[in-house]
């Protein structure tokens, strides 16, 4: 699309080789078979007067290129060496060309299908959008726990691909309140037992949707689990201790401050003081208490309040320092 070429995939190429090689369409051997779009068969590179002075690899002297077409379109090119002249045959061009169609179908399909992930995933994170825009109360609430859980993650020491899943579930963890009722959600006084049932199925709900996407598998567990207790008295299946999913034991605390810091109808939003103490006094029954203690102490860090005063904004709170004692090193928390 940017006619240029890139390998993403070779053998027998440094890695060095593979991220140094940019060609434009029309440079070298590749990016003349991607101009013009034609198959190229070469029996010795130095006798050819295309690509005789050609910039190259010395140990190659003979090569096979052919395009990858999708309607027509270059997509890229399948590139062959050899490291003796007069190597290929017509016959090895014709099965490099057969390979090459299967191969453009194999990529074009594989686009495809991320796009259609990817369009499934804003779709999701419209409806989120649609939640919050009908309750003034919780508008915000999906992008303040991604904040706040990710801020935990790193405090632990997760992995790149921990903490891309923990984002993606913190913001998805509330989609399933899609198929709650508007007057059970924005209801202004306490839930009855009977619709607090109702909204305890939005874990459920939630999964069901977002096991739509196949790439999404690993963050499923999170959101299932967020509402879990570490005492065993959450739900949906009354998970115990480290039972629970790791990401939903994060979701579950950045999930539960935030609530706290929030005006609801029903009730005042708690001070950033006392949601912390909250979190201090119910580490060990609702909350793990590591992960309980390392958010406590990210909020007390000079450098993550500028994040929490854009983060509260929408809410109207102010961040305010709190004094705490440490009571486990950064070391003892760290999660492997």
């Amino acid at each position: 699309e940017k006619g240029e070429l890139t390998i993403e995939a070779a053998t027998g190429l440094s890695e060095e080789a593979i991220k140094q090689t940019h060609l434009k369409f029309g440079e070298g051997i590749a990016g003349w078979v991607a101009e013009k779009g034609e198959p190229l068969l070469i029996s010795d590179i130095s006798k050819d007067s295309r690509f005789k002075d050609l910039k190259r690899r010395e140990d190659i002297c003979a090569a096979l290129c052919v395009p990858l077409k999708i309607k027509g379109k270059v997509i890229g090119v399948l590139n062959v060496g050899a490291v003796c002249p007069h190597m290929f045959t017509k016959d090895d061009l014709r099965i490099v060309s057969s390979v090459a169609g299967q191969a453009a179908i194999a990529i074009h399909n594989a686009r495809l299908f991320t796009q259609l992930e990817e369009l499934y995933l804003a779709t999701v994170k419209a409806f989120v959008a649609a939640i919050e825009a009908k309750d003034p109360y919780t508008r915000g609430h999906s992008e303040r726990v991604t904040t706040f859980s990710l801020a935990m993650a790193e405090e632990l020491g997760l992995s790149g691909k921990d903490m891309e899943n923990i984002r993606t579930a913190a913001l998805l963890h509330d989609v399933g309140k899609i198929g709650i009722k508007e007057e059970i959600l924005n209801k202004t006084t306490s839930l009855s037992r009977e619709e607090y049932g109702v909204v305890k199925m939005h874990p459920l709900i939630a999964t069901k949707i977002v096991e739509q996407i196949p790439l999404l598998a690993d963050v499923i567990p999170i959101i299932a689990h967020h509402h879990e207790r570490y005492d065993g008295n959450g739900y949906l299946d009354g998970l115990k201790g480290e039972e629970i999913p790791l990401g939903a034991r994060i979701l579950a605390v950045a999930d539960a401050f935030d609530a706290m810091i929030s005006e609801r109808p029903y009730r005042s939003a708690l001070s950033f003081a006392e949601a912390i103490g909250e979190l201090r006094r119910n580490a060990g029954s609702q909350f793990d208490p590591r992960i309980a203690d390392a958010f406590c102490e990210v909020l007390e860090k000079p450098q993550f309040q500028e994040k929490l005063k854009k983060a509260f904004k929408e809410a109207g709170l102010t961040v305010e320092s709190s004094k705490s004692t440490r009571r486990r090193s950064a070391r003892e928390r760290k999660i492997n």
